[in-house]
């Protein structure tokens, strides 16, 4: 690491160490203000390797400590001095804050986000407007509730015996820091793959078009515009376009452009896709405390209302699993099953009863299991077994006014399979 602290551009963020290659990936390591950037030293060889290190001080002026939300600031200004778009943040304690405040403040900017001795509470005075903390995040060694500021984080425990745990075990830190920052995340991919294209993000739903006339993009303009043509580039292998594909949805949302170019690729003369790759991409963000509602979305319109791809689709996001559908089983298979099932209406009552009745074993998806034969029953491409359905229902733990449970009920038992069957039934039954 350079031996001298380098001055930010005109004053307009703090000092800075750096280290690696200067065509390396930017990675800024961000210490609690009462440390320097030399605090990085056992670990900062290791995190050079190919990367190109930005170490600041954040401290004040007169070496005193500052509020994080100040210290955010003072990040993203020397962010904007130094020209760097997107970094891969990495922060010990009140570091780990300003890196957490960053990551919300800023998201677009932020690639993967590691937080190291994380404190238990965030501070009161929150940048205005934060967004959603998008970027990939390892936490190691948080406090007692990381879930609340990171959701969906992976979380890691170093033994460090109350010492900074970089300082305590630096080369077990640097292992795992190195291999979570090896992992590219998809949404990265196609943030490389737009930016080919000139295209690039400024803000939440904001992009920019340097091509000639440039010009601002709304996410709805960089789909129509780019959404079709990840399954045309030959730079890329079918797994890497898959992984492209998804990272756009995540980046843009849920769009036929998107969504439905994977199920027809799935179906066209290239395909099938990867299956392991497709599903374990739509597996893990069902998973998700996030709600990418793409995803789901995408497996009712494009996948479960298509008889060529509703079993397969169906067996792979859930029904292969149905096995584990117990009480008390991990809340992540909760997530992905409630997301699955309450989606699965025009899937055949023969690919998924099986699953319905597994999934009514666990009391927290009993509204799940209702809204899934509820929608069975109303979905154009559904239908269901009426005893079969009826015998579901009754054995729910269910509020006896939940909204449409009696007609749903009473339909059933007068042995009407669909709603578009006899309409007047469900008519007659709301009527009762």
């Amino acid at each position: 690491m350079a031996d001298h602290l380098t001055p930010t551009p005109y004053g307009s963020g703090p000092a800075y160490r750096t280290a690696g290659p200067d065509d390396g990936d930017p990675l800024v390591l961000l210490t609690a203000p009462q440390d320097t950037a030399d605090a990085w030293a056992p670990v900062r060889d290791a995190l050079a390797r190919g990367r190109r290190i930005y170490a600041p001080d954040l401290v004040g002026p007169t070496g005193d400590d500052r509020a994080a939300a100040l210290l955010c600031d003072d990040l993203l200004g020397l962010l904007d001095a130094l020209g760097l778009d997107r970094v891969d943040l990495v922060g010990h304690s009140t570091g780990a804050l300003v890196a957490l405040l960053v990551a919300r403040a800023a998201p677009h900017r932020v690639v993967r986000l590691v937080l190291a001795d994380l404190p238990p509470a965030l501070p009161h005075a929150l940048p205005a407007a934060p967004g959603r903390i998008s970027a990939p995040t390892l936490v190691v060694n948080g406090a007692a509730d990381p879930a609340g500021p990171v959701p969906d984080a992976r979380m890691l425990t170093v033994p460090a015996d109350g010492r900074p745990v970089h300082e305590a075990a630096p080369a077990e830190f640097a292992a795992a820091v190195e291999a979570f920052l090896d992992e590219v995340p998809d949404g990265e991919l196609a943030r490389r793959w737009l930016a080919v294209s000139a295209i690039t993000q400024t803000g939440e739903s904001q992009w920019w078009d340097a091509d000639p006339p440039a010009r601002p993009l709304t996410a709805d303009d960089v789909i129509d515009h780019m959404g079709w043509l990840v399954f045309d580039d030959e730079d890329l292998d079918l797994a890497g376009r898959v992984r492209v594909a998804m990272g756009l949805m995540d980046l843009l949302g849920s769009h036929p452009l998107l969504a439905g170019q994977i199920h027809l690729a799935h179906l066209g003369p290239h395909g099938p896709l990867p299956l392991d790759v497709l599903w374990d991409g739509y597996r893990r963000r069902l998973e998700a405390v996030h709600d990418h509602a793409a995803y789901p979305d995408s497996l009712w319109l494009d996948w479960f209302e298509d008889a060529r791809t509703a079993a397969t689709a169906f067996a792979a996001v859930l029904g292969d699993d149905r096995h584990l559908l117990l009480p008390g089983a991990p809340e992540p298979l909760i997530r992905r099953a409630r997301r699955v099932l309450e989606h699965s209406g025009p899937v055949g009552w023969d690919l998924k009863a099986e699953t319905y009745r597994a999934a009514a074993r666990v009391p927290a998806l009993h509204h799940a299991v209702f809204r899934a034969v509820l929608r069975s029953y109303h979905d154009l491409y559904g239908g269901l077994d009426p005893v079969e359905g009826l015998a579901l229902l009754h054995g729910l733990d269910l509020p006896p006014d939940t909204e449409h449970l009696a007609p749903l009920r009473q339909v059933l038992a007068d042995g009407h399979r669909h709603h578009y069957a006899s309409p007047q039934a469900w008519d007659a039954a709301l009527d009762r």
